[in-house]
C-alpha cells in the first residue's frame, strides 16, 4: 500500500493518462451520487389510458394532444408532491392521512370476509347475548316550563290531587311512553334521570330541572333491559360477526409483523 501511494505521488500523477482516469472516475462517482441515485417516476401506458378515460368521463370527449400532455404533467406533479410528503414524514404526523392508510392496510389484510351462514349467525347471537339487550325503558308524563315556576309547591299539590296544570308547549309532547334511558338522557340530561331514578310510580315530583327547562314529572312505569329476539337483532348480529372476523385476521397479521420490530414503551 505504501509503495502504491508513493507511486501515485511520484510517477503516476505526472502521467497525463493516469490523471485522465482519476478525473474521469471522480466525475463518474459524482454523477452517480447526484444523478444516478435519482428515483424514477414511471408513467406507463396503462396510467395514461386511465387518465384519458377519466378525462373522457368528465368532459364527454377524448383528450387531444395538449390535454394528454397536461394530464401527464399533472400526474407527475402529484407524484412528486406525494413523494415529498412521504419524505417529510407527513404520513406519520398527519392523523387523517395516517388513519386512512391504516384502514386501507386493514382492508388489504382482511379483505371482505365470507358471507356467514345462518347457523354461524345464530351461534354468534347465542354466545354474545349481552350485546343484544334492549336498554331499560321509562314511561312518564310531564308538565314543562321554560322558566322555573314561582308557585311550584301549589302546582305540585294540585297535580298530586288529581288536578291539571297548564305548562308550556314541549316539542316531543307531554306523554313519553317507553322511552329508552339513552334517549331520555339525550333529551333531558343525566341529572334529570338521576332525579327520577327512585321516584315512585304514579306520583308527581318536581319541579325537576333538565337541559331544556323545568318539569313536573309523573313516572308511569319502568321496563327492565330485555333480550332482543334474533330476527330483530339479526342485522346487528351480522355486522358484529363480520367485524370480529376482520379483527381476528388483522390481529394475526399484526402479531406476525411485530416479530420484526422492537417495541419500546417510554415511561
Amino acid at each position: 500500500m505504501r509503495q502504491l501511494i508513493a507511486w501515485l505521488r511520484g510517477t503516476a500523477l505526472r502521467d497525463p493518462f493516469v490523471i485522465f482516469l482519476v478525473v474521469s472516475g471522480a466525475i463518474f462517482l459524482l454523477y452517480w451520487s447526484v444523478v444516478g441515485r435519482k428515483q424514477t417516476i414511471e408513467v406507463p401506458v396503462s396510467v395514461q389510458r386511465s387518465l384519458a378515460d377519466d378525462y373522457s368521463l368528465m368532459t364527454g370527449h377524448a383528450p387531444d394532444a395538449e390535454a394528454k400532455q397536461k394530464l401527464i404533467d399533472d400526474y407527475v406533479a402529484n407524484e412528486l408532491l406525494f413523494r415529498e410528503a412521504i419524505a417529510r414524514g407527513m404520513h406519520m404526523t398527519d392523523k387523517a392521512t395516517k388513519q386512512r392508510l391504516i384502514d386501507r392496510v386493514r382492508f388489504m389484510i382482511a379483505g371482505a370476509p365470507a358471507d356467514p351462514t345462518e347457523d354461524q349467525l345464530i351461534a354468534w347471537y347465542a354466545s354474545h347475548q349481552d350485546l343484544y339487550r334492549a336498554e331499560p325503558e321509562i314511561s312518564l308524563r310531564h308538565v314543562f316550563f321554560e322558566k322555573q315556576p314561582a308557585d311550584a309547591p301549589a302546582l305540585l299539590a294540585r297535580l298530586n290531587g288529581g288536578g291539571t296544570v297548564a305548562g308550556d308547549d314541549f316539542w316531543m309532547g307531554h306523554d313519553l311512553s317507553k322511552y329508552g334511558i339513552s334517549m331520555l338522557r339525550g333529551m333531558f340530561g343525566q341529572p334529570f334521570l338521576d332525579a327520577i331514578k327512585d321516584q315512585p310510580v304514579g306520583t308527581w315530583a318536581g319541579p325537576i330541572r333538565s337541559t331544556r327547562g323545568w318539569h313536573f314529572v309523573e313516572v308511569l312505569g319502568r321496563g327492565d333491559a330485555k333480550l332482543l329476539p334474533y330476527p330483530v337483532a339479526r342485522d346487528q348480529v351480522r355486522q358484529d360477526y363480520l367485524a370480529a372476523e376482520t379483527g381476528a385476521a388483522v390481529e394475526k397479521e399484526v402479531a406476525r409483523l411485530k416479530q420484526g420490530y422492537k417495541i419500546r414503551v417510554e415511561s
